[in-house]
């Protein structure tokens, strides 16, 4: 299947039993051969390899007993075909008994080729060839890894890891899970990973140093379909389809107006930004409700966004008292932000635990809204459009685990917080992830050290709102404000930036999605295609 048309969509990133899936029925189904697909995958890497490392004569292909280490070994081959200043050394790692048949056979047409191998080896054997050598290819492990890596496994990548040669890895690094991107205990770092067939998951959710490239090695597309991959990362031809059109008589009534709920004493800045944002994302009115007695200073904050002071007494926060005003102005509005910056003062919580059963606006739920339910996401649901907007520490408070289990299976922590409020959920952080109360998911490829700034999620929460006022879904919301979200904030300096400032930057981040672009790069050969 073409690999750019994936693209377009998002590329599916299969969990490992997906893949198994896929695998199993390209083999059984199609008929196609292990060996012609582990050829395919070899000559994708080869080819990578001379096209990344042009310079490279002596690369050290260092296998496992599974079909990731197959593949390695016709790597070395293929290379040594091509070009005869080439001279490989391959380590084949394991025991002949634990190798897989194809991977056996691709072992012999190189013990019979003047290509140099050494069979189960040890740490000064590898020493040895790294001392020699000008590149790792990392052939060790792929998607079939499930427990820690121990023994001389953990030391051979130990003693790869410590040489400081430039690593290119096959499917993806050693030592990562294929369906977390956690490490099992001992990873390698890969400076360029050639992904075989399709980006898996665990690749994905991890923010790597290297290069990713996607090699197409003739799956069929009716296997990649038989794989049910529920889980995508965004491309920006994806997310350019879901942005709302911009009509040529449109007017600020023709763009939604969002009300946003918001701000506390101390905490103005969170509902300014979270306004600032829905105006950025292109809503064409924002309604600021705030307790009267901090009105003046949201006057003063904010020239574009209206404001409604709703009566506080004097106490600097919204209460229980501003149930039938909020209940009546969201009923007027097209998108509701609740939550950044209201606090969690008793009289706000039994605001919230009123407000959230009885609105039937589509809703941004962000922070103390989040917060004040910890423990029970179920009082969260409701029967219009939610979008939960938790950073990972709200949504371990929500679901009761510690942020390590979260940030563990950052998939599945999503997935179950949106099963239970029946809300699509962005968890945000590093690839932040957007799931469905049905099981799809979204994986948000940009917005690194930029966000990281206070305020930004409010920012976030805005321009979700502000899409969903302009007539998006609750999972293309979602979707398209947390990828605008990322890139503003990458177009941005990666230390010193403000929160303020990427607001401003959703604009353009908006013009560069919205221009024509090729979101698959392609190398010089038709196969291989840039992931990130």
């Amino acid at each position: 299947m073409n690999a750019r048309v994936l693209a377009e969509r998002g590329w599916p990133c299969p969990t490992g039993e997906e893949m198994g899936r896929i695998d199993r029925d390209a083999i059984e189904r199609k008929g196609l051969p292990v060996r012609l697909l582990m050829e395919n995958a070899g000559r994708a890497v080869a080819a990578a390899l001379r096209q990344r490392f042009p310079d490279v004569q002596r690369p050290l292909i260092v296998c496992g007993v599974g079909n990731n280490g197959g593949d390695g070994f016709v790597v070395a081959r293929v290379l040594r075909d091509w070009d005869d200043r080439i001279a490989p050394i391959v380590i084949a790692l394991g025991e002949a008994k634990r190798r897989t048949p194809e991977a056996q056979e691709n072992l012999e047409l190189l013990l019979n080729s003047d290509v140099e191998v050494i069979i189960g080896t040890g740490s000064k054997e590898i020493e040895s060839s790294l001392s020699r050598s000008q590149l790792i290819v990392d052939a060790v492990f792929g998607v079939g890894l499930c427990r820690p890596v121990e023994g001389v496994y953990a030391q051979t990548l130990r003693v790869l890891r410590e040489s400081g040669r430039p690593v290119l890895a096959l499917d993806l690094p050693s030592g990562i899970s294929s369906d977390t991107g956690e490490s099992m205990g001992t990873e390698l770092q890969a400076d360029v990973v050639v992904t075989l067939g399709l980006p898996k998951l665990g690749l994905v959710l991890r923010p790597l140093p290297g290069e990713i490239w996607v090699a197409d090695i003739g799956l069929p597309r009716s296997s990649l379909l038989a794989g049910r991959v529920r889980q995508h990362l965004l491309t920006p031809d994806a997310v350019a389809a879901l942005l709302p059109e911009r009509q040529a008589t449109g007017h600020k009534g023709t763009f939604g107006h969002v009300l946003v709920a918001a701000g506390s004493e101390g905490q103005t800045g969170a509902a300014v930004l979270a306004a600032q944002g829905a105006l950025r994302s292109g809503a064409g009115l924002v309604t600021l409700a705030v307790p009267r007695s901090l009105n003046p200073v949201f006057e003063v904050k904010l020239t574009e966004a209206m404001t409604l002071p709703i009566e506080d007494e004097s106490r600097g926060r919204l209460e229980h008292s501003a149930l039938d005003v909020l209940l009546a102005e969201s009923r007027a509005r097209d998108a509701l932000v609740l939550g950044p910056g209201l606090g969690l003062h008793q009289s706000t919580v039994r605001l919230l635990e009123a407000l959230l059963p009885e609105l039937r606006t589509p809703l941004v739920v962000d922070a103390d809204a989040l917060n004040a339910f910890a423990g029970r996401p179920e009082q969260l649901r409701g029967s219009e459009p939610r979008v939960l907007t938790p950073h990972p520490g709200e949504a371990a408070r929500l679901l009761e685990r510690s942020n390590s289990e979260i940030q563990g299976d950052r998939v599945g922590a999503a997935r179950e917080l949106a099963r239970r409020t029946q809300s699509v959920v962005v968890l945000k952080g590093a690839r932040t992830v957007v799931a469905s109360a049905e099981g799809d998911v979204n994986i948000v490829p940009c917005g690194g050290p930029g966000l990281a700034s206070g305020g930004t999620g409010d920012v976030l929460a805005g321009v979700v709102g502000g899409l969903l006022a302009q007539g998006l879904s609750d999972f293309a919301a979602a979707s398209a404000g947390a990828y605008l979200h990322g890139l503003a904030g990458d177009l941005g300096p990666r230390v010193g930036g403000l929160a303020g400032d990427v607001a401003e930057r959703i604009p353009r981040a908006w013009r560069q999605l919205a221009a024509p672009l090729a979101s698959a790069r392609r190398s010089d050969s038709d196969v291989l295609h840039r992931l990130v």
